[in-house]
């Protein structure tokens, strides 16, 4: 396997840690996997993608989008497959933007809720908690080895996505309008 290596400079969170959820589109053959930004005005800038993993991020190279276009019952199953025992939260940023990298592999657990996105061979030398359901793995020189995506529930006609993107909506309005005081 040939990867391009994505660097990535990791920072001690300065907010809780944000939610996030895989969907997979049944019609689509696609998993998607939001990220909570936490900002009403993250939207997304850049990306980092092969032919099938596309990893969005905004505009100061966080991680906001992971999308997996391969089928699933083309991923590589892998019994024995078990997530870090532990993991630091972190902020993470991409130093990249605009790349492709060759293709990572994708495996999964039994059920397919669970997938490991292996971009490199190299040993993790860290494990960090990005958001709810997303661990990244990094070298001893800051590359991202892998992604951890976990709670991945079926979605038919895009429904609980859009469910879910509602509830982010209503609790970013919330924050924004009960933390930023009227001008006087």
């Amino acid at each position: 396997m040939t990867v391009r290596r994505l660097k990535v400079i990791t920072n001690t969170p300065d907010a809780d840690i944000p939610r996030a959820r895989g969907f997979y589109q049944l019609e689509e053959d696609v998993l998607y996997f939001p990220l909570e930004t936490g900002h009403a005005r993250a939207k997304y800038f850049s990306f980092l993608d092969s032919e099938f993993v596309s990893l969005q991020l905004d505009r100061e190279g966080k991680l906001i989008f992971i999308e997996i276009t391969l089928p699933r019952r083309r991923w590589q199953t892998e019994p024995n497959l078990v997530l870090p025992e532990y993991a630091v939260p972190a902020d993470m940023r991409f130093l990249d933007f605009r790349e492709r990298f060759g293709e990572p592999d994708i495996l999964c657990d039994i059920k397919r809720q669970t997938v490991y996105i292996k971009f490199s061979e190299r040993p993790a030398q860290a494990t960090y908690l990005l958001a709810e359901n997303v661990m990244a793995q990094v070298d001893s020189d800051d590359s991202l080895t892998s992604l951890w995506l976990t709670g991945i529930t079926d979605d038919r006609a895009g429904q609980n996505i859009s469910s879910w993107r509602k509830i982010l909506r209503a609790n970013t309005s919330f924050l924004t309008e009960t933390t930023i005081p009227a001008r006087m």
